[in-house]
């Protein structure tokens, strides 16, 4: 069985509030004598004591694990960087402030009432939500702190926001397009992430930056794919089809480049592409990615900072974050190409 206080505090003749003064620092007005507490410490590490982190948790109704809801989390390192990015900037904070993370894939089906509110997380952060009638009903009732990342502030409830500037970030990759030459742009976005409130903010920005150089656009202009050679192909082959794209993220984007390559289609030769994140991985790709960048690991680090403060000071901090975006230009991005 594992060694207790009681069980130390007997083999040192002391009492057990003494045991928790010296090991734990608990009881202000119990007095310690510097022998004593150098002999428990002996016998704490002889007997090879160890705290009850589930008891101590309970007695102070605190876990330090922080909930990660990502309902669309995919694979780190095959087609992008955001994944490692985005958990240097979260892995940082916590660990430096000693909590544990735990990645969630949704948290509305995992109690009745919508929200772990069964005392498993001190707090949570939840990633490009879709802000659902059920997601938006439990972020309201939750019980524990949340921040939100990837969600623009002014959509959602009142709890802070940290997010890019995606209008930014949109009018210049458009502005860019339309500097090359470009007149007929699409934007790229799967199914999941048309339906998040980032997802939404990011074609929003699409259409305002054609609409300020007299571009039109319409639902055919907003392509949601499941991204394939033949889709590529097909896009090249049409003459009245998009002669550049951007795609909502990098991830996306590095699609479009190995399947144009499969099927023999020359980027930025036939077809234009700019991605969105702009990680190191953007450097390596074939050719090299244009792409818009977000501060992805500050923005984690900062989101969950926040959150470890809000539950610490057990405060509410309405403030949201906006931060800029830019546009790095590689090797994806040329004039386009002449359709007959």
């Amino acid at each position: 069985m594992a060694t207790t206080i009681r069980d130390v505090a007997e083999a040192a003749g002391v009492s057990p509030m003494a045991v928790s003064k010296v090991l734990h620092g608990k009881g202000a007005n119990v007095r310690v004598g510097a022998e004593t507490a150098e002999t428990i410490r002996r016998i704490a590490k002889e007997l090879r004591y160890q705290p009850n982190r589930l008891a101590r948790s309970f007695r102070q109704q605190k876990t330090q694990t922080i909930g990660l809801v990502f309902s669309h989390f995919g694979r780190i390192g095959d087609f992008d960087g955001y994944f490692s990015a985005f958990l240097n900037g979260v892995m940082s904070a916590t660990f430096q402030s000693e909590y544990s993370l735990t990645i969630c894939p949704n948290l509305t089906k995992l109690s009745d009432n919508g929200v772990i509110n069964d005392g498993r997380f001190d707090g949570i952060v939840w990633c490009k939500p879709d802000y659902t009638v059920q997601s938006a009903e439990s972020i309201e009732r939750s019980e524990i702190p949340i921040v939100m990342m990837h969600a623009p502030s002014g959509e959602g409830p009142k709890v802070p926001h940290f997010c890019c500037e995606n209008a930014l970030g949109l009018k210049l990759a458009v502005d860019h397009l339309v500097e090359l030459g470009h007149k007929k742009i699409a934007f790229v976005v799967d199914q999941y992430n048309h339906s998040t409130a980032e997802g939404r903010d990011r074609i929003a920005g699409f259409r305002t930056a054609m609409a300020a150089h007299q571009l039109e656009t319409n639902d055919s202009d907003i392509l949601r794919w499941v991204i394939d050679q033949s889709k590529v192909a097909e896009l090249v082959q049409d003459p009245k089809g998009p002669t550049a794209l951007i795609v909502f993220s990098e991830r996306q984007a590095v699609s479009i480049l190995r399947e144009a390559e499969v099927a023999g289609i020359s980027i930025p030769k036939d077809l234009s592409v700019i991605g969105f994140d702009s990680t190191a991985f953007c450097d390596t790709t074939r050719p090299r990615l244009t792409a818009i960048s977000q501060p992805i690991e500050q923005m984690a680090f900062d989101a969950v900072n926040l959150l470890i403060s809000y539950i610490e000071a057990e405060n509410s901090p309405s403030k949201s974050f906006l931060y800029p975006c830019g546009l790095d230009i590689r090797e994806s991005t040329a004039r386009p190409p002449s359709r007959s």
